[in-house]
């Protein structure tokens, strides 16, 4: 089971237990005058097809689940960002440099910007979510470069300009996993 606030995530390794834990939650939870969100409450069978490929998979606080297979063969239950969440970030990340492009000065832009990076890798840098986390960066840096460039006159900052400001003069900080859920011998 996995519960944050008012929403819970229960696993089984038994295909009939799901069904009976059903039934006694509802009987349950009516008993306190409460319900089951019906658009969010669903069973799935994370089986995979025969292949390696899972038949489905499911988001729970930000993050999409899929069965896979491990470095060794196991199959395992891995998490990424989901892409609607990252989306949802990205965007608000690139109000958050337009608005800000005028007002600070470079050094300030991307020591608030690595702030962001640092918050957004403390939650979403969980293991197998490297690839995700890598995605946020560079478009990060993308979406620098598209500002700094909107800043009024000539575009000065070129993709060469940019990758030396945010590798080297000031560098943006690096994706980190910061959460590994998984033991080194799995």
């Amino acid at each position: 089971m996995i519960r944050f606030a008012d929403d819970f995530l229960l696993g089984f390794t038994n295909k009939e237990d799901p069904l009976r834990v059903m039934e006694v939650l509802l009987k349950r939870l009516s008993k306190y005058g409460m319900t089951l969100h019906p658009d969010k409450t669903r069973l799935i069978d994370l089986d995979d097809d025969g292949e390696g490929h899972p038949r489905t998979t499911f988001d729970f606080l930000g993050f999409t689940y899929y069965i896979s297979k491990s470095r060794n063969g196991k199959r395992i239950l891995k998490r990424k960002t989901s892409s609607k969440k990252l989306n949802a970030a990205l965007k608000r990340l690139s109000d958050w440099i337009k608005f800000y492009r005028h007002k600070l000065p470079i050094a300030e832009l991307i020591a608030s910007l690595n702030q962001k990076l640092r918050g957004h890798y403390a939650y979403c840098g969980i293991t197998f979510n490297i690839r995700k986390l890598h995605t946020y960066y560079n478009r990060t840096k993308r979406l620098l470069h598209k500002w700094l460039n909107h800043r009024g006159g000539k575009r000065v900052w070129t993709w060469a300009k940019i990758a030396k400001l945010t590798m080297e003069w000031i560098p943006l900080t690096r994706p980190k996993v910061y959460h590994s859920y998984q033991s080194s011998k799995s």
